[in-house]
């Protein structure tokens, strides 16, 4: 990925279920791991990929992981949850609905 697309992508400050729900849409669900080398992500490896990762193992995956995991953080999102949900079969879009819906029923 391009140095500007990925600052474009950070510039529209989509919310982790946007990202899911759309950016997901570029790799092929899988379990266990965050990617399998190749167009495969978890819900975390497709967070990861959307700061810039492109699926190795390399110098840079422990630094686009701690930003996904802040992002995360940030938005209230706990990442065994993500896990969970990813692992135990949930699709990429239910996972969005599921966060979008308890969202919604946080009261601030």
């Amino acid at each position: 990925m391009s140095q500007q697309r990925q600052q474009q992508l950070l510039r529209m400050e989509l919310t982790v279920s946007q990202i899911l729900r759309e950016y997901g849409k570029q790799f092929t669900q899988i379990t266990d791991q965050y990617s399998d080398g190749h167009n495969g992500r978890c819900a975390i490896g497709v967070m990861m990929s959307y700061f810039g990762w492109d699926g190795t193992d390399d110098f840079d995956t422990a630094k686009v992981l701690f930003v996904a995991l802040g992002e995360l953080k940030q938005a209230g999102i706990d990442e065994d949850l993500l896990i969970n949900l990813n692992d135990s079969g949930y699709s990429f879009d239910e996972i969005a609905y599921y966060l979008d819906r308890v969202e919604s029923q946080v009261t601030y």
